[in-house]
């Protein structure tokens, strides 16, 4: 007759296997995540090393924009490869709409001079007095002996 307390019996086994199952699992689980962790590691190196090339890359992009941005160039450009040059003295006249002085080259005193052809005219108006009146409407002017 064997005995359930005999040394190697099923209950040994049992319990043998008992303890390492989990041992084992740990250890599969610790060389599972070790191998992750290094593969992020890898991975993450080659995304800084692409993330320097990229702002160099941003960098040499944004100095060639300012050189192809800049006045000399844009004028030789121009004067070059469209055949455009600055206008001949007295070629430009700026007036007023719907008659008034005229200021050839768009030189005056200052005090009636109107924005040259790249400066957008500016309209104020007094927002308050239009909210509750309507538009500003300009009285006409008493005619002139």
């Amino acid at each position: 007759m064997r005995g359930a307390g005999r040394p190697g019996g099923p209950t040994a086994v049992l319990l043998a296997l008992a303890l390492a199952a989990p041992l084992a699992g740990i250890g599969i689980f610790h060389v599972w995540s070790r191998t992750r962790v290094q593969a992020a590691g890898y991975e993450l190196g080659r995304l800084e090393s692409e993330h320097r090339q990229l702002l160099a890359e941003r960098d040499r992009l944004n100095l060639e924009v300012a050189t192809l941005r800049s006045p000399g160039r844009l004028e030789r450009f121009a004067r070059e490869r469209l055949g455009m040059a600055p206008p001949a003295p007295g070629a430009v006249v700026a007036g007023l709409a719907g008659g008034g002085k005229v200021f050839p080259g768009g030189v005056g005193d200052g005090a009636d001079q109107r924005p040259g052809p790249a400066e957008p005219a500016v309209k104020r108006t007094n927002k308050r007095r239009e909210a509750r009146s309507g538009p500003l409407t300009r009285a006409p002017e008493p005619a002139r002996p």
